[in-house]
């Protein structure tokens, strides 16, 4: 099994410890290193892995701070940075050959790795798990925005969130894409559809639904309504946002490409299927 880390997620985690003794003063380095060390090692050793790669995300130049009109892409994000996160960022660099993604997020390149594996081996994802002697990945973070991946997950325990690896299958991955189209994501400062939460009917629909082209449809309708004839634009603008890609954009296309060419495909269908209901009345 090869781990895919979130490496972003690290220098948050464990940039702001401070000294039990004086809660004012931050963790020595040499100790906070070392925290750092041992939650990589633990991933691995809990997932099972032989082989590993680490993703940082290059926050000024994400294709989405572009992309978005609405509301600024994590625009809302304007706390100052833990103490030890450069130190961390750079630590991971040096020592775990992290890899920082330059126009897109760490998020987008566990997606397209992940994909890369998952399209080579889908005959044996189909059973949830690999036989002995071919391996895998597994995507590793504590980010939701990435279940909408198929494969192998990880999430390690820290805070409230328990220890859990789990097989997503494609059903359920493209489920919390559209749901998260309805909710919004408050962590990136992106709106959805305002007043819509998890529990709403809406979001309901959603997971009784086996079909992708049904899911575009309702929650299409459910911009309309809501925005009318903007409503196909504002959706996506929001998809384009909370997308993680699955095909590596570079040198070819803009990032936003990938998800623009399946809306625009899905669109195609849904006025297909008007057609030829109208025409058979």
């Amino acid at each position: 099994m090869k781990a895919l880390i979130d490496a972003d997620i690290l220098p948050y985690e464990f940039g702001g410890m401070v000294q039990l003794e004086d809660p004012e003063q931050p963790l020595e380095w040499e100790i906070v290193r070392s925290m750092v060390d041992d939650r990589i090692n633990q991933i691995l050793e809990n997932t099972g892995s032989t082989e590993y790669a680490l993703y940082l995300t290059d926050s000024p130049s994400n294709f989405r701070v572009g992309v978005a009109t609405i509301k600024p892409y994590k625009g809302h994000r304007k706390a100052e940075k833990p103490f030890h996160w450069a130190a961390i960022r750079q630590h991971l660099i040096d020592n775990w050959n992290a890899e920082v993604q330059y126009g897109i997020e760490a998020d987008d390149r566990l997606g397209i790795e992940q994909m890369l594996d998952y399209a080579a081996e889908k005959e044996w994802y189909t059973d949830g798990a690999h036989p002995e002697g071919v391996f895998g990945t597994v995507i590793c973070s504590r980010d939701k925005d990435l279940n909408m991946i198929p494969g192998f997950h990880y999430v390690w325990p820290c805070g409230n969130q328990e220890e859990r690896m789990w097989f997503q299958d494609e059903t359920s991955a493209i489920r919390c894409f559209y749901k998260q189209l309805l909710t919004g994501d408050t962590s990136d400062n992106i709106l959805g559809l305002f007043g819509v939460g998890s529990s709403s009917r809406l979001v309901k629909s959603i997971e009784e639904m086996e079909e992708e082209q049904l899911m575009f449809n309702l929650v299409l309708k459910a911009y309309e309504d809501r925005f009318g004839n903007y409503g196909y634009t504002f959706m996506l603008e929001n998809a384009q946002l909370l997308w993680i890609l699955r095909t590596d954009p570079f040198p070819h296309t803009y990032p936003d490409v990938e998800v623009r060419v399946k809306f625009e495909n899905l669109m195609n269908e849904k006025e297909k299927e008007q057609t030829e209901s109208t025409s058979g009345l």
